[in-house]
């Protein structure tokens, strides 16, 4: 049986809080970890981690992976806002093959925007320059990445991914991006986590792809309303 550990980064309105606690009940009841990183540990039942930053940052949900596989073989990031209208796919994931690396089941593509590709986002917007201009120094050819929809997000690191490498890359991006946005005067940082997510696996070596077989098994019991589209 996979032994995998879920996460949650939640935070914010009320609604994200219904939304994860139900997914944490769901989780638990199905036998998996499940870690909530949250600014409010007691609205949760089992392992959180303590939120503690006043800036809050979209990229700070790849914390829950270093913590998740120090226990678990496999991470499962889950949006708190996603919608989840069938939870019987979770028996299915004790034996499902996932692939190696890094793997997602839905691009930008699927979204009302329809953008399918990093060169297809306004990279003009002051929240994104100065990141461009750094993601260019690095990875010249970043612009042709897929957007990956991260909502539902699988970490499977073989002896083959070098996750410290991983992380390093990505916390770099992040610091640049943050940057662009309190310039922005964006109330919480690092949106598009997803590209950071594709240009830290490429500059690792770190396969990164869409599953579509998980996409069949899962996708049509579950729906993303998520608030924080990239322009």
């Amino acid at each position: 049986m996979n032994d995998i550990g879920f996460g949650i980064l939640c935070f914010g309105d009320d609604y994200y809080f219904k939304g994860a606690k139900e997914k944490e009940n769901k989780i638990l009841q199905a036998g998996f970890n499940c870690v909530i990183l949250t600014d409010k540990p007691n609205e949760f039942f089992g392992h959180f981690i303590y939120y503690e930053r006043e800036l809050r940052s979209y990229h700070d949900k790849m914390i829950l992976p270093k913590d998740i596989l120090l226990t678990n073989d496999i991470c499962i990031l889950i949006d708190a806002d996603t919608q989840i209208d069938d939870y019987s796919f979770l028996e299915d994931l004790k034996t499902y093959k996932f692939k190696e690396g890094i793997s997602y089941i839905e691009t930008l593509a699927d979204h009302p925007e329809e953008k399918s590709f990093v060169k297809e986002l306004n990279l003009n917007l002051p929240e994104w320059q100065e990141y461009t201009m750094y993601a260019s120094s690095i990875l010249p050819s970043f612009f042709n990445l897929p957007l990956m929809w991260e909502y539902f997000l699988v970490i499977n690191p073989t002896h083959d991914t070098n996750l410290r490498k991983f992380m390093i890359e990505y916390e770099k991006l992040q610091v640049v991006k943050e940057f662009c946005d309190i310039r922005s005067e964006n109330v919480i940082l690092g949106n598009g986590e997803g590209v950071s997510i594709s240009i830290a696996a490429e500059l690792s070596k770190t396969p990164c792809q869409r599953d579509y077989d998980l996409y069949n098994l899962i996708a049509h019991k579950m729906s993303n309303f998520s608030k924080k589209w990239m322009r």
